[in-house]
């Protein structure tokens, strides 16, 4: 049968990296639970570790200090949830400059470097985008809660 001319060309499978098949095996009940005032110590000062969340996970992306080190390009993004952030396309939020550390009954949501909640579907793919970005580069090493106490929080 005819498909008009068009062939058919063969799909490529690329195997996950290291990287994907440890954040594909994550058992999310077993990794650190962090509230965002202790994720915020994650910045390559405080705690030489640099950590960056995204939807919740966080991500280790100490190896790539070049880049999110203190004083480099991305380390705006370092100890903090940066959803809002990326799907907006910013490195900074557009209201206080500290307000991750607060809870979110006491701000506009909107202010916030992590609430999607508002986000179109543009907005939601491009984060989606940035989550593919990071479980392929970097390990999954707990999850951040927005409350400050957790069941089995890092300290």
């Amino acid at each position: 049968m005819s498909n008009g001319g068009a062939s058919e060309e063969p799909t490529t499978v690329v195997e996950p990296n290291e990287f994907e098949k440890y954040n594909d095996n994550i058992d999310i009940n077993s990794i650190p639970i962090y509230t965002r005032s202790q994720l915020s110590l994650y910045n390559g000062q405080d705690k030489s570790q640099l950590y960056v969340g995204i939807r919740g996970y966080i991500y280790d992306v100490t190896e790539n200090s070049k880049s999110y080190g203190p004083g480099k390009s991305y380390h705006k993004l370092v100890g903090k949830d940066v959803s809002r952030l990326l799907g907006l396309n910013r490195l900074i939020p557009t209201g206080a400059d500290n307000i991750d550390n607060q809870s979110s009954n006491n701000h506009n949501l909107q202010d916030t470097t992590w609430y999607t909640g508002d986000f179109n579907e543009k907005e939601n793919e491009i984060v989606d985008k940035w989550i593919i970005f990071f479980r392929k580069r970097y390990r999954i090493v707990g999850v951040v809660v927005d409350h400050e106490t957790g069941t089995h929080a890092v300290v």
